[in-house]
């Protein structure tokens, strides 16, 4: 085997430091090191592959070709380096592990509680950081590895060749309006089309095929105000009379009777929910242990919903 000389670990997050802080003086404070040391690790990376990875200016850094190919590379490193830690940690019962996973706001609804008190159980110590969005939203940070997986919803034209993809469950949607609204039997998506909706933004998945139906019925997108919080669509429909889609499950929020569902004879697209996570990297084991409770909690669910939905 050829005896290749590699740069050493901390050498690259020092250089990953001075791109993110923009400058050698300012990666220096945020390190704890002196501005002549951060220059000779820069000094000594470039010396080691023999070409120029930044051009240095008074107001700054700014990356070559070969600095960007060096970024890219070496954030993969360090990033496996830590999952590395992060897993030989979580072999040790008084280890800290941690894990960061993304998932929209039915799962927040729904599972996600029983789901975390049983990951405590196992891992009482683990660093946990959830962000709650669209499934669109956090793609970017599964495949640089910032998130160790994601739940979300799924369409025909989402190009995840390079994802692993879970399949959990299934969900049905319904049109949601504020109590105060007159229901008075059953209507169509074509008689709504003059009503003002808010959607939750995003621009694949579920709500992507939900906006073709839609407009199949001649709702218009001018109608239709997008928003990446869920607090401001129940507000708008309780405050200011707006229609929404939502999983039926979020109908009755926190067991609230302000909302009611307005029966629709057109049919609306049923959600495919999974787990997701990149190829490029091995799923951690603390984010396998979540993996695996989503699909025990949301099989759990899906069978009372079945037994509700036979009862009545």
């Amino acid at each position: 085997m050829d005896n290749v000389l590699l740069p050493k670990t901390q050498h690259l997050v020092v250089f990953q430091e001075v791109i993110r802080s923009g400058s050698i003086g300012s990666a220096a404070k945020q390190l704890g090191l002196t501005q002549p040391a951060v220059s000779k690790i820069i000094n000594d990376i470039e010396s080691n592959f023999g070409i120029e990875l930044m051009i240095r200016k008074n107001t700054g850094v700014t990356l070559t070709s070969a600095g960007q190919v060096l970024l890219s590379y070496s954030e993969s490193i360090t990033r496996e380096m830590k999952n590395m830690v992060s897993e030989m940690n979580s072999l040790s019962c008084s280890s800290v592990v941690d894990v960061s996973f993304g998932y929209p706001s039915l799962i927040g609804f729904t599972f996600l509680s029983s789901m975390m008190k049983t990951f405590k159980e196992v891992f009482p110590k683990a660093q946990v950081s959830m962000y709650e969005a669209q499934l669109s939203s956090f793609l970017p940070a599964l495949r640089d590895g910032r998130l160790d997986f994601a739940i979300g919803t799924l369409s025909e034209d989402m190009q995840l060749q390079d994802l692993h993809v879970e399949s959990l469950f299934e969900s049905e949607f319904a049109v949601v309006a504020s109590q105060s609204r007159t229901c008075t039997g059953t209507t169509s998506l074509e008689s709504l089309k003059n009503e003002q909706w808010v959607l939750p933004d995003t621009n694949m998945g579920y709500y992507k095929e939900l906006l073709t139906t839609l407009q199949s019925h001649h709702i218009s997108t001018d109608n239709i105000v997008k928003t990446d919080s869920v607090v401001t669509i129940y507000n708008l429909v309780l405050n200011a009379n707006f229609l929404t889609v939502i999983p039926c499950d979020m109908t009755a929020p926190f067991g609230s009777n302000q909302f009611i569902t307005l029966p629709v004879e057109d049919e609306l697209p049923v959600a495919r929910y999974a787990a997701i996570w990149s190829k490029n990297y091995r799923i951690k084991k603390s984010a396998s242990v979540l993996v695996e409770l989503a699909k025990q909690y949301s099989a759990q669910d899906c069978t009372r919903r079945r037994r509700f939905a036979e009862s009545i």
